[in-house]
């Protein structure tokens, strides 16, 4: 018996996961999402999580009993975190998993990373930094060198991936959509929080959002339409943040335009479960899941002709051109006014939305990692 024992710890495989990302937005969200089918669908693999132990022993996926959590709080794109997470990494590793791009680049086993977005290559906020730039450019170098297996959140990622960085292997490079929540199809069950009508955009307040365009569109068309416009979601503390200029036009019209600034989840699904539409003028998206969302949540959505936007909205989305100030106007206009127009979008939103879930997303992810942690391949 104890030979039996002994044979069969030789043979556990160990998935050790940065977790420190998760309660930040986007990051956090996929983490949340595909971590218990993680667990359930590697019922043979030990997971060691390294993150703020008492914040992720909350989640009921914690409590498996192949489930470790460390306590590793490195501050996030530091040169400390390169140390600490190397120190933090069990030695029975088999695999390390990081849900983001910053990998521990002196790692010298096998490495799974997922990549959202190449916008700390292209936004001009990070790129004229030069410290920013350069932090840039060796992680996405490293993780194409190092990585055992890339996932990417869209097609477009994938395709942004191999045309801004350059690597020994393409074949291990998997798009995995992202999911939505069911509780998204009941958001408008939720308290209402505002009364008048609005048009609800949901995400951080960084330039490459394009606020400053949608914002000058809004006023351009205020007298058209009774709505206001509501903008959910982090405005300060960002290494990419909007500009001082942007926040002063937005006070001048506080009484059509609002900016929450942080809210609770429970908040988040009132403002967009009752919103007449949600809008995403972004220049550039990974992937783009509050359009995702609005639609489950039976919310008519307009967004940009730009990055993942059209392959994950597909035919369900009204699309502006989000350099043309007056295009968005007119589409604020129309979204809020074509009773035809705002049926279909829902019809085409709600079908739309059942094609991401995190269940799927989960299990693509676990597959991949399946396939490492049974590989001796780097």
């Amino acid at each position: 018996m104890k030979l039996r024992s002994t044979a069969r710890s030789q043979t556990t495989r160990t998935l050790c996961i940065d977790l420190r990302w998760i309660d930040k937005s986007g990051v956090g969200t996929y983490i949340k999402g595909v971590m218990p089918g993680i667990v359930e669908l590697l019922p043979d693999v030990s997971i060691v999580g390294l993150g703020d132990r008492k914040r992720l022993e909350e989640f009921s996926w914690s409590g498996s009993p192949r489930v470790r959590l460390l306590d590793c709080r490195a501050a996030v794109y530091s040169i400390a975190e390169q140390v600490q997470i190397l120190r933090a990494i069990p030695s029975e590793t088999t695999l390390f998993f990081s849900p983001y791009y910053t990998i521990p680049l002196l790692y010298s086993g096998k490495i799974a990373v997922t990549v959202h977005d190449l916008s700390h290559r292209i936004v001009a906020e990070i790129i004229e930094n030069p410290r920013k730039r350069l932090y840039a450019q060796a992680m996405y170098k490293g993780l194409r060198k190092k990585s055992s297996l890339i996932f990417t959140v869209s097609d477009f990622s994938k395709s942004e991936l191999l045309r801004l960085t350059h690597g020994p292997r393409e074949d291990n490079i998997i798009p995995v959509h992202l999911g939505i929540s069911p509780e998204w199809y009941e958001a408008s069950l939720a308290p209402k929080i505002r009364t008048r009508p609005y048009y609800v955009h949901v995400g951080n307040i960084k330039p490459y959002k394009n606020l400053g365009r949608l914002v000058d569109a809004f006023l351009a068309i205020r007298d058209r339409v009774p709505h206001d416009l509501v903008i959910v979601g982090q405005g300060e503390g960002l290494i990419t943040g909007e500009s001082r200029e942007f926040f002063e036009r937005v006070q001048a019209a506080s009484d059509r335009i609002h900016l929450t600034g942080f809210v609770s989840h429970k908040e988040l699904l009132s403002l967009v479960g009752h919103a007449e539409a949600l809008l995403m003028p972004s220049l550039y998206e990974g992937f783009g899941l509050p359009p995702l969302e609005a639609m489950a949540a039976g919310v008519p959505v307009a967004v940009a002709n730009a990055g993942s936007l059209p392959e994950v909205c597909g035919d369900a989305a009204l699309y502006f051109d989000p350099l043309l100030i007056k295009d968005i106007g007119e589409k604020l206009v129309l979204i809020a006014t074509d009773s035809a127009l705002r049926r279909q979008l829902i019809d085409r939103g709600l079908e739309r939305s059942r094609l991401f879930t995190w269940d799927l997303c989960a299990r693509r992810t676990a597959e991949g990692l399946r396939s490492m942690l049974g590989s001796d391949r780097k």
